[in-house]
């Protein structure tokens, strides 16, 4: 442990989605909790479809596609951990 006792203790932010998080893989959720993770994304078309996800992060629904300015005025929002 170091000596003046400060730690590393870890932190999660939680910030919207830009177009510039969006990437295939990617999981989103909205202020209800829930999960959505984004299948394919066409930047050429700026269209982008995605699957609802349980609690165990398993494919919920069927896949649903949208254009990326309208997913993006949804209010997804993702999160990154990482150390103070």
């Amino acid at each position: 442990m170091p000596a003046n006792n400060s730690t590393l203790e870890p932190t999660t932010k939680v910030r919207k989605v830009a177009d510039g998080d969006l990437a295939v893989g990617q999981i989103c959720a909205d202020r209800d909790g829930n999960r959505i993770r984004i299948d394919r994304l066409d930047r050429a078309a700026r269209t982008l479809s995605y699957h609802y996800l349980n609690d165990e992060l398993r494919v919920q629904e069927g896949n649903l596609e949208n254009s990326i300015p309208q997913f993006l005025s949804e209010g997804w929002y993702l999160a990154s951990s990482g150390t103070r």
